[in-house]
């Protein structure tokens, strides 16, 4: 055959060279990169940096879960679509915060962040509160960055005796956690918190319509109470948008998890930066059909469809 048979060989997916497939995978929706990962090897190798970031910008998707059961079912409420995935790392954890794609994860007197769909999991050092007998129930918690950055730093407000606070930090790189006491304050229930990157101060929701401030930099907190409408000369504004009952809202809407009678759902927010918003966001966290009946805890989360791979090895 002659060299112009050349010209008519079709060529397969696979023989496509490294960068194409690459510039492929990073414009992929997370459950197309999942299935683009699973083909082969090579496929595999040239999406290590795609993150699915281009779903991420859309609404945030829900992860629910029933005790003791690995089985999740995932809501994508922007497509309408609903998934099934078995993640054992969820059984009888309590998630702290959800932020970019990760969870802060709380099992086994251990704390953990851990990506859902990739399923990859950087242990935190040990936590010093991790001895109290509920684990870390009524413990939130906020990161500044996904934990593969230098710069992540976590943050998480936990009640301690005499109904006081304290507030419990560490950076990247740091094999200890550093005490703070907020003394004497009683802030009740916290219901959300979030980090500034701009003045370097995690936000901490309290009560129906209170704020607590701690600066990272010089380490000071201080109280604010939010109002809805300008009063006076007010020259300080939250650097962030919060929704109340986001979970109450989405049950009344598309009604799909089939609770017993005996079930009531305890959902960790989240907080994330959607796309063309200057104000990044925060949706609470919520307890949902509460009552002395109910007396078996399911598990609710949001969370961005973003996609992290992180080596076995790395460590904080």
């Amino acid at each position: 055959m002659g060299a112009d048979s050349n010209l008519h060989r079709q060529r397969t997916w696979t023989d496509l060279p490294m960068e194409i497939l690459s510039f492929i995978a990073i414009r992929l929706r997370l459950l197309e990169l999942l299935s683009f990962r699973g083909t082969c090897k090579d496929f595999r190798s040239a999406s290590t940096t795609a993150t699915a970031k281009i779903e991420s910008l859309k609404k945030p998707w829900l992860l629910f879960h029933k005790p003791g059961d690995s089985k999740c079912v995932i809501y994508n409420e922007d497509g309408s679509k609903t998934y099934n995935r078995h993640i054992p790392d969820l059984i009888d954890a309590i998630c702290l915060a959800s932020y970019q794609g990760w969870l802060l994860l709380y099992k086994n007197e251990s704390i953990f962040f851990f990506s859902p769909f990739s399923l990859s999991k950087i242990p935190l050092p040990d936590f010093p509160r991790k001895q109290t007998t509920d684990g870390l129930v009524g413990h939130v918690a906020s990161f500044s960055e996904p934990p593969t950055s230098p710069n992540c730093i976590v943050s998480i407000i936990n009640p301690i005796e005499n109904s006081h606070f304290e507030i419990n930090m560490i950076s990247k790189g740091q094999d200890k956690w550093t005490q703070h006491k907020i003394t004497p304050f009683s802030i009740g229930t916290v219901s959300g918190a979030i980090f500034d990157h701009e003045s370097k101060m995690f936000y901490y929701m309290y009560g129906e319509n209170k704020v607590l401030t701690f600066s990272v930099m010089d380490k000071k907190w201080k109280p604010y109470k939010i109002v809805s409408e300008r009063k006076g000369d007010i020259e300080e504004y939250l650097p962030y948008m919060y929704f109340e009952n986001m979970f109450d809202k989405f049950m009344k809407t598309h009604g799909l998890l089939n609770l017993e009678e005996d079930e009531y759902v305890d959902v960790c927010g989240l907080t994330f930066e959607p796309e063309n918003s200057s104000y990044p966001r925060m949706y609470l966290n919520e307890a949902i059909d509460v009552s002395p009946t109910k007396t078996r805890m399911s598990k609710a989360v949001w969370i961005q469809p973003r996609f992290y791979e992180a080596h076995k090895d790395l460590h904080w």
